[in-house]
């Protein structure tokens, strides 16, 4: 995080100069020291395993997918000006990392026709604009996908 933020630094300052670049090295060192404290974050690898890496990529495939067919089933409803038929549904998942929790709670809220309107603990609370876009939330290929990320 420190490199990043320092390259930022640099690449927005336009200039480099010894004073610049003490000053950039240590606001970015302060801010990676106290965003390390609040958000409890731990940096035990400076690059994650190729497994990793494979399974993030899958996720997001996977996540591109169901926007896609989830914008044409919303571009259905739409278009043929079916009765549309909203829910709440609730449901628990099998996740058991707040993060893994996190990132599925947000790509529900991007596919389109659903919004996450809580999570408690391992309970989803989900709005759908349809009943059938909400047919994959529990055992879908984003939740799938997510439980494999976690088990590596």
């Amino acid at each position: 995080m420190f490199i990043l933020l320092f390259l930022l630094w640099i690449v927005f300052n336009g200039r480099i100069t010894g004073e610049i670049l003490l000053l950039g090295a240590v606001i970015c060192a302060a801010l990676t020291f106290f965003c390390s404290r609040i958000f409890d974050a731990r940096y035990p690898r400076l690059f994650p395993s190729p497994r990793k890496i494979r399974s993030g990529v899958l996720y997001i495939l996977a996540l591109l997918r169901e926007m896609i067919l989830c914008n044409l089933r919303v571009m259905g409803l739409i278009l043929r000006r079916a009765e549309v038929r909203p829910r709440l549904i609730y449901f628990r998942t099998k996740l058991t990392g707040e993060t893994a929790r996190t990132v599925l709670a947000n790509s529900i809220t991007l596919t389109p026709g659903t919004i996450t309107v809580s999570v408690e603990g391992d309970r989803f609370c989900v709005h759908a604009l349809d009943a059938d876009l909400a047919k994959t939330l529990e055992d879908g290929p984003l939740a799938h996908r997510l439980q494999k990320m976690e088990e590596l």
